[in-house]
Formats: structure tokens, sequence, C-alpha cells
């Protein structure tokens, strides 16, 4: 009797290449590489960007938050407050790994690093569940990633980036294949979460029912409907409720409300001009988002047009369509920052229509192309074409380079340091918003010794803590935008200052200076 040895073949190595090839999909191993990527990008030279007013601002309201102390001025309803308590909860991250050089704004960034990552990986999610291929969908997060806007507005610190995850994860949920309840009303909460972390995010609602009507009928969807419509709302009503227990929802004497908080922002604010007025505000801003990205503004905007031909895509028009219509109808108040909650659908409009010229060039070729599997690389081809052409001509190459290398706080940080280093902490001191939680912080205790800008002229409490006026001022810092605020708000009491005060030190565009009174100067 003879018996045959034979050898197994040798088993594959527990985490081999292979054997973690075939448990990671190909979705999953897509988003790693987005988070890879957009990490990477977003984190380059993150805290170069020149520091802005509301970012400071923005800041310090959730700071106050975390470290129990007082904002620059009293909450009166401008925002809804969720955007902050967002930033507050989240702090603690770049604190633990010593994150910002010290300096509270430049920290802040980094807990906005985590909105942008997210941002750009919900992109892909939803391009992939309204059956955009993998290739165009990966398209659509490289524009957003790499757009000169979204590094430059996209990285700092505005409640627009806040609310945008949040928006981004109720189309997401909406557009479950599953259909599912729970789905449709967790869309609901993740909306309102948006709208009470930035108002204008409400602009985005018409696009969500679009989004979970404009489908193949299912059992439940009146119940899906009523879902979101309710758990919504409940969400929503936080805002008012709050300033009710607060007895703070209606104007009255003595105290700040919701009313007179929403009456300015929507009625009260002077506007921006009307779109097609030369010279306006609105006209300018529009202006300046063309030339900052003029192939993610118009071709998206093309893009989002040719979405309306599929009823899986159509949700993206009006996405963009409503995003863009106070734009171009209303006259009110448009801030620059508006642009960054349009930036991912214009991205979504993109891919999608990429994708549909893709399925259009299969259906026209199926005859005439030897392979259709040439159809998404020839329209691929095409589309990077038409980016390679435009992108030099529009700048994105030399715009990026600068975002991702130029320093343009090395003047703010040497001015801090200066301040820190030099100025007792008893003496009177008027600072822009983007400073101000960076000296309070660092040993002026007192509200009214470390003064935000529009303070001394803006709150009546001024005068009682300060009766001389504008002669309680010793310093003012006089940043970039320090006198075009002065110009603009009519800020007397510290233009007065400014106007008698003479420069002490200079840094770049900088200039910390002491104001001269009789009392300063002496006999």
């Amino acid at each position: 009797m003879s018996s045959v040895l034979t050898r197994e073949p040798d088993a594959l190595p527990r985490w081999s290449v292979g054997r973690l090839a075939r448990l990671v999909r190909p979705d999953t191993a897509a988003v790693i590489a987005i988070v890879l990527v957009a990490s990477t990008v977003f984190f380059t030279n993150l805290t170069g960007p020149a520091f802005q007013d509301d970012e400071g601002t923005y800041t310090a309201q959730a700071l106050s938050l975390d470290d129990g102390d007082l904002a620059p001025y009293t909450y009166w309803y401008d925002h809804p407050p969720v955007g902050w308590i967002q930033l507050a909860m989240l702090i603690w991250i770049p604190r633990l790994f010593g994150l910002g050089d010290g300096i509270d704004i430049a920290a802040m960034r980094y807990v906005i690093a985590l909105y942008f990552v997210a941002n750009a990986v919900l992109i892909y999610l939803i391009a992939r569940r309204i059956t955009v291929t993998m290739t165009f969908a990966l398209l659509g997060v490289a524009a957003f990633v790499f757009s000169p806007l979204s590094l430059s507005l996209g990285r700092q610190i505005f409640l627009d980036t806040i609310a945008l995850p949040w928006l981004l994860l109720a189309f997401y949920l909406v557009l479950s294949p599953r259909m599912a309840l729970w789905s449709h009303a967790a869309a609901g909460a993740s909306f309102a979460i948006a709208v009470l972390s930035k108002l204008t995010a409400a602009v985005m609602g018409p696009a969500l029912l679009v989004a979970l009507i404009d489908r193949r009928a299912w059992q439940g969807r009146m119940f899906s409907v009523m879902g979101f419509l309710t758990v919504g709302a409940l969400v929503l009503a936080f805002y008012p409720l709050m300033a009710l227990l607060r007895g703070e929802l209606v104007s009255g004497d003595g105290h700040v409300s919701l009313q007179d908080g929403l009456l300015y922002q929507f009625t009260a604010r002077e506007g921006s001009g009307y779109v097609w007025e030369a010279g306006s505000a609105r006209s300018e801003l529009l202006l300046s988002w063309a030339v900052g990205d003029g192939f993610l503004v118009v071709g998206g905007a093309i893009a989002a047009a040719l979405c309306l031909v599929s009823r899986r895509t159509r949700w993206v028009t009006v996405a963009v369509g409503s995003f863009f219509m106070p734009v171009m109808v209303g006259e009110g108040y448009l801030p620059s920052m508006y642009i960054v909650a349009g930036i991912p659908f214009l991205c979504i409009a993109l891919a999608a229509a990429s994708d549909l010229i893709r399925r259009a060039v299969l259906r026209l070729g199926r005859d005439r192309l030897p392979n259709q599997a040439l159809a998404t690389p020839i329209v691929l081809v095409g589309v990077t074409l038409l980016m390679l052409v435009q992108t030099p001509v529009l700048g994105w190459v030399a715009r990026d380079r600068e975002l991702l290398s130029s320093d343009q706080n090395s003047d703010f940080r040497d001015t801090l340091e200066w301040m820190r280093a030099n100025v007792p902490r008893d003496d009177v001191v008027l600072t822009p918003y983007s400073m101000w939680h960076d000296l309070d912080s660092r040993g002026w205790d007192d509200s009214w010794t470390m003064i935000a800008l529009e303070k001394a002229d803006l709150d009546p409490a001024y005068k009682v803590q300060h009766p001389t006026g504008w002669e309680g001022i010793e310093w003012i810092i006089e940043g970039p935008t320090v006198r075009s605020n002065l110009e603009v708000l009519g800020l007397t009491t510290a233009s007065t200052a400014l106007q008698n005060s003479e420069i002490v030190r200079t840094f770049g565009a900088w200039n910390i200076r002491r104001v001269q009174t009789d009392a300063s100067v002496g006999p």
C-alpha cells in the first residue's frame, strides 16, 4: 500500500496585502485616501492665511463657554449658539497636542480642520449614493480639496463651515436607498443642527425635500416626510425655547431678544445692493468668487443645470439654485463667506454632471465604441483636459501654492508678543476682535481694560465704566481692518482715540499706538 504525500499550499499571512485588499472594499479605501489627502492639504500652512475679525469673535464666543469667562460682548441672538458650542466641545483636541503655538485663534483652526475633512468625505459618499462612479466622485472631492476658495475661506473659523457637515449628512441620510423612517427622521435632526449652527443653511431646505420626495414611491413615504419635518421642527424649537426661558423671546426694554436679533440679520443690516448694479457690494463679491475659482463657481453652476435631466440628480439643481437665489435676487446683506456653504454642492454637481455625460456617451456610442468600458476614460480625459486648461488661467496653481506656503500672520504674532511683554495688565487697551481673546486671557481679567474695538461706541456701559470717553483708552492696536471698520461703523469714540495716539511699535501692517491725553502727557 502506498500513499502520496501532498503539500498544502502556503496559507496567506494573517495580515498580508492580498488579504487586506480583499477585506477592504474600494469605497472604504477611497474614504481612507480622502481623509489622508484632505488632512495633508488642510493642515499644510493652516495658520498661514491672515486671521480675520470674525474668526476672533467666534473663537472668543466658543472659549467663553469652555473656560467660563465673559465673551467680548453680550450674546444677543445674532447667531444661534450651536456652532460655538461645537467649537467649545472640540477645542480640547488641539490643546491636547499643543497645536496653535499658544494662539487661541490658531488652535481653533485645527478644530475647523475636522469639519473640512468631514465635508470631503461626505461629498464622496453623497456622490456614490446617487450612483456616481468612483472616478467622478473622487473628481468632485478633488475639486473641493484643491479649490482656492476652499483653501482660503474654507480654512477659516466661520459658522458656515461648522454647519456644512450636518447639512451634508442630512442629504446623505435622506438619500438612503433603504428609505427607512429612522434615516429620514435623523436627516431632519441633522438639518436642524445645521440651521442652528448657521441660519443661512435653511436655504437648502427645498433641496432636501426634493431629494426626499422626488424618488420612486415607497410604502412609508408620508411617514418619512412627517418624520423629517417633525423631528427637524422639534430640534429647531430649542432656539426660541431657550430665548423664552431666558425672557428674551420678544423685544423689550433692558434686555436683548431673539426678535431683535432676527430683525437685525434679515432687515436692519445695511444691504449689499443688487447683483446687476455696477459697483454694488453684491456684484463685487460675486466677481471675487468667480476670480477666486471661476472653474468651480461657473462650471459648477452649469453642471447643476445639467443635473436637471436626471431624476436622481434633480435635487442637486435645486440645491445650487436655492443657494444662489439670495445672491442673484436679493439686495440684503451678503457676507463674503456665504460661498463656503455652496462649494460642496458645486463639487457634487461637477461629479454628477460628469457621470451623466459618461452615461450619455455610453448610450450614444453603444454601436460605435469598440469597448463600452472606454466611456469613463473618454469623459475623464475630457474633464481633466478642461481643468488643466482652466486652472493655469484662473490661477489655481499659483493661488494654491501661495495659500499653502505664505505666512500672513507673522506680524500678528509679533504684535501679540510685544503687547504681552510690555503693556501693564491694568492699562486700558482697545483691540480688534481677531486679537481680543489672545490678550484678554493673558492677564487682562477685567472686561473693561481689554476692550473690543466696537465696544467703546456700541456698548452704553462703556461710558459708565469710562466717563471720560476716548480719554479712558490708553492703548490702541491698529490692525489692517481697523480704519475701515471705524469708517463703516461710524465709531467716533475709537476714531477720536486713534487720532490722538502715536505709534509706539510697528510690525508690518500692525501698529501699537499710545493714546495721548492730558493725563498721559503730564504737566
